[in-house]
C-alpha cells in the first residue's frame, strides 16, 4: 500500500438485500430473491479506500459469533480491521428491500453498532498527512448511550486528528436518522471536519435550504469543502475559498444503489488527498477531478449487488 494512511470509523452490518418478484402482498407470501452482503457505511467506505490503494484501518463493533468472517471481509478489501467482537449485542443488520423503480426501503437493527464509538480510535495511527473518516450512523446513540458523550467523543477525534496534522472527512447520512436526531447535534459534533460528502436530502436537512447551490453555501459554514450528490443529476462541489465545481453522473442501468454514496466519498476523498495542494486549497481543476472521480466509482458500485467493491480491485491482507 503506498496511498495516505486513512484511519475509519463506524458502522459495520450484515444487508439482507431483497428483490421481490412482484408486488409484495400482504398477509401471505410474495417470491422473491434474498442475498446476503457485509456492509455499513464506514465499513463500505473502509472497503473503497483500501481498492483505492490506501493503507486502511477500520474500527467498529460487531456480534462476537461475526468478528472473524467480518475481519476476513475487510480484509479481503485491502483494510486493516480493528473490530470488537461485542459479548452481548448482535451484529447489525440491515434489510434493504429493492424496488420496481429502483428505489430502496431499508429496515435498520443497529445491534452491536449502538456502542461503537471514536473512543474505539488507536490515536497513534492519526499522524501528520493521514486521513480519518468518520460516518454519522456512529454519532446518532442507540437505546442507552448517552448523546452528548457521544457527540463529545466525536468532536475529540476531530479535534485531536486535525491537531496531528490530519485531515477529517464525514458521511452526515442517513436522512432518517437526522430527521429523527436532529441536524443542530451533528454539525456542532462535526464542527472541525475538512470534508463533508451527504447526498442532498441530507444537505437540506442540515441547511434547512432547498436549492443544491444554497445548500452547498450553507454547508461550507461547517466544512472546508463540500462534495453534494444529486443522484442522477451528478454532484455538486465547492470549497470555502471559493472554488466551484460540477459533474454529471455516470449513465449507468443501476442494480443496487445501495453505498453508491460510501463509493463517492472515498472516490473523492482520495482523490482530493492525493493532489499536489492541501486538501482546504483545492481549485476548480482539482475539485472537477475529485467529483469525477467520485461519479466512476459510485457507478461501478450501483451496478452490482452489494455496497463493496469487485474483489478483483483489491489487495489482500491478513488480519
Amino acid at each position: 500500500m503506498t496511498g495516505t494512511r486513512v484511519v475509519v470509523v463506524g458502522d459495520v452490518f450484515d444487508d439482507l438485500i431483497v428483490t421481490p418478484a412482484g408486488e409484495i402482498r400482504p398477509d401471505t407470501d410474495t417470491s422473491a430473491r434474498i442475498q446476503r452482503r457485509d456492509g455499513g457505511s464506514a465499513a463500505n467506505a473502509a472497503a473503497w479506500f483500501g481498492s483505492l490503494g490506501h493503507e486502511t484501518h477500520f474500527f467498529g463493533r460487531v456480534g462476537r459469533a461475526d468478528a472473524a468472517r467480518h475481519s476476513l471481509s475487510l480484509a479481503a478489501h485491502g483494510v486493516e480491521p480493528h473490530l470488537v467482537a461485542d459479548a452481548e449485542l448482535v451484529t447489525g443488520t440491515i434489510v434493504v428491500v429493492l424496488e420496481a423503480d429502483r428505489t430502496r426501503t431499508m429496515l435498520t437493527d443497529r445491534g452491536a453498532n449502538a456502542l461503537a464509538s471514536p473512543d474505539d480510535v488507536d490515536r497513534g495511527l492519526l499522524v501528520p498527512g493521514s486521513h480519518l473518516h468518520l460516518t454519522a450512523y456512529t454519532l446518532f446513540p442507540g437505546p442507552g448511550v448517552d448523546e452528548e458523550r457521544r457527540a463529545a467523543a466525536f468532536a475529540a477525534v476531530i479535534a485531536a486528528a486535525r491537531q496531528s496534522g490530519a485531515t477529517v472527512s464525514v458521511n452526515p447520512g442517513s436522512a432518517g436518522f437526522i430527521a429523527d436526531h436532529g441536524a443542530a447535534g451533528l454539525l456542532a459534533a462535526t464542527a472541525g471536519a475538512t470534508i463533508a460528502v451527504p447526498n442532498l436530502d441530507e444537505g437540506r436537512l442540515l441547511t434547512g435550504r432547498d436549492e443544491p447551490g444554497d445548500v452547498l453555501d450553507a454547508l461550507l459554514e461547517h466544512y472546508e469543502v463540500v462534495a453534494l450528490t444529486l443522484g442522477r443529476a451528478g454532484a455538486l462541489g465547492g470549497t470555502r475559498r471559493g472554488a466551484r465545481a460540477r459533474t454529471d453522473a455516470v449513465p449507468v442501468d443501476p442494480v443496487d444503489t445501495t453505498g453508491a454514496g460510501d463509493a463517492f466519498g472515498a472516490a473523492f476523498t482520495s482523490a482530493l488527498v492525493h493532489a499536489s495542494v492541501p486538501v482546504p486549497e483545492a481549485g476548480e481543476q482539482s475539485l472537477h477531478a475529485a467529483l469525477t472521480a467520485g461519479a466512476r466509482t459510485a457507478a461501478v458500485a450501483i451496478t452490482r449487488v452489494g455496497a463493496r467493491p469487485p474483489l478483483d480491485t483489491t489487495t489482500t491482507r491478513t488480519p
